[in-house]
């Protein structure tokens, strides 16, 4: 099975760093870092020419970015643990509304029907009878039907 090399003289797209974005520069004016800020040939050239650290400036940096980093996970998992019962929630909701506009519905259908009996007509002429009788021709929801 023949070798495929790759040319030294292609460039690829992954060849070089993406372009910051619009949300990257937002991050940026808010004093935030992005992978895509920080392979800008000037963030590059200067943490090149930037003094290195001694350990404790290190440390400290370090230890402030993981306190950082905790709040940020603290957020995360809060607002997870407030998501969290909203497809249970929504499923309950909906399920009820669904119940009560088929008891709501199978109520109407009994009306309906009782009325017609009543006045030995079919359901669907009590509707229209309804609409002549209301003289704007609106009846609740079958305006428009």
């Amino acid at each position: 099975m023949p070798r495929v090399t790759r040319s030294s003289t292609k460039t690829n797209a992954l060849d070089h760093p993406m372009e910051p974005s619009a949300v990257d520069l937002k991050i940026s004016r808010n004093h935030g870092k992005t992978i895509a800020l920080e392979a800008t040939p000037e963030h590059l050239q200067a943490s090149k020419n930037a003094p290195i650290p001694d350990l404790s400036q290190r440390i400290h940096e370090l230890t402030k970015e993981n306190g950082r980093l905790r709040l940020e996970l603290r957020y995360y998992q809060q607002s997870l643990e407030a998501i969290r019962p909203l497809p249970e929630d929504a499923t309950f909701v909906v399920e009820t509304m669904i119940n009560t506009l088929n008891k709501v519905s199978k109520a109407q259908e009994e009306i309906e029907d009782d009325w017609a009996r009543t006045f030995g007509v079919g359901r669907g002429s009590i509707r229209a009878s309804l609409r002549m009788d209301t003289g704007s021709g609106r009846y609740g929801r079958d305006e428009g039907r």
